[in-house]
């Protein structure tokens, strides 16, 4: 798939973009803080209906403006496809076709992008939940009911948390919305195993050829209990465990195990990858992880995702850059951000490249 047309209307620094896009790679020029990146954003959240900047959409309205809209044309293998989506201080409101969309689940997806930006860097330092956010976002554009079940799951949390501030607790109201909730995780636990069991298929295979040194990658799953394909007995396990559990969730008054306490720990060698790493293994095992996502995506829409690489393509030698973009079909549509254009010579790219000058929000082709 590609963006052949896309719109900002009171999107952060811009106030009306409008821009026809060609297939191949589009390189953002221009100096820091002229709204490079803010364009990608605006690319990502059609993809995911959030900003991997901000959890406040309010923030992402044009100072002194109440509203913003995303518009945008998407071309697929088989057909033309307009999105839009529209944020005021009432809400979110999506539409396809210009036709209103009542679930999330039923927009994501419909676009697929995929970012590597400076932040990405936390991705293994940073808090568990961090990890989390990462997984629930590149899982959510594969499996639509992964993007139900997960909302489900979360609001019979939040449910469970509300249930166990009250002054007095019928137990056996906890354990229906418990054993609720333990069935949304199963459907949680297993999507999340199988994404990341798939994932580091894929992404080895890159890895492999950016290194060069055999260093294995593996993802440790620390679920509060261990997976298994059972389900009967994986539904035991989470009954035992939130059992052992209540006393102290209803002396805490909050939940204290489930999928909001899961984690992933990546390991290179059998070590983690957060204290042992050199930071150009970090970015090569953070890159080889997004361009398994592209492949995983092809793989299941039959559709290769639009890249989106953030002020990072500095950041890579040249043999990297050479391999990333010699690795990737030329149906895939990139858009690179930088600051240097010089960045982008002896790279010997075959795709069509069309340059775009970006400068106070105003964006300009050559």
């Amino acid at each position: 798939m590609r963006l052949t047309k896309l719109r900002l209307h009171d999107y952060r620094n811009y106030e009306d973009l409008q821009i026809t896009l060609k297939n191949g790679i589009h390189i953002l020029s221009g100096k820091n803080a002229q709204g490079k990146t803010n364009v990608l954003e605006a690319i990502l959240y059609l993809s995911t209906t959030r900003s991997h900047r901000t959890a406040c959409d309010e923030d992402l309205i044009k100072e002194g403006k109440e509203a913003f809209f995303i518009k945008a044309e998407i071309e697929k293998t088989n057909r033309k496809e307009e999105l839009q989506i529209s944020v005021n201080e009432r809400g979110k409101n999506l539409f396809m076709y210009k036709n209103p969309v009542s679930k999330v689940s039923d927009f994501i997806g419909e676009f697929n992008a995929v970012m590597f930006c400076p932040d990405d860097m936390m991705l293994f330092n940073a808090s568990p939940r961090v990890r989390r956010r990462f997984v629930d976002m590149e899982l959510s554009k594969l499996s639509k009911t992964y993007v139900n079940t997960l909302f489900v799951a979360q609001k019979l949390l939040k449910e469970r948390n509300r249930y166990l501030k009250q002054e007095h607790v019928n137990k056996e109201y906890l354990d229906i919305v418990t054993m609720q909730l333990i069935e949304a995780t199963m459907v949680v636990m297993k999507q999340r195993h199988h994404f990341l069991k798939q994932l580091l298929t894929k992404c080895a295979q890159f890895y492999k050829r950016l290194s060069n040194d055999g260093t294995q990658i593996e993802v440790i799953y620390e679920s509060c209990v261990p997976y298994t394909e059972d389900e009967q007995l994986l539904r035991d396990r989470l009954t035992e465990k939130y059992e052992k559990s209540r006393e102290r969730d209803l002396a805490m008054r909050v939940t204290s195990v489930g999928i909001h306490k899961e984690d992933f720990i990546f390991q290179i060698n059998g070590r983690e990858v957060a204290t042992y790493a050199s930071q150009g293994q970090k970015r090569s095992i953070l890159l080889a992880l997004k361009v398994g996502m592209i492949y995983m995506i092809e793989d299941i829409i039959h559709d290769y995702p639009v890249l989106l690489l953030d002020d990072v393509f500095s950041e890579l030698d040249m043999d990297r850059r050479k391999e990333l973009l010699h690795s990737l079909p030329n149906e895939v549509q990139i858009f690179i951000s930088t600051t240097d254009i010089e960045e982008f010579k002896h790279l010997d790219i075959h795709q069509p490249i069309t340059i775009w000058s970006i400068a106070s929000g105003v964006m300009k082709q050559g």
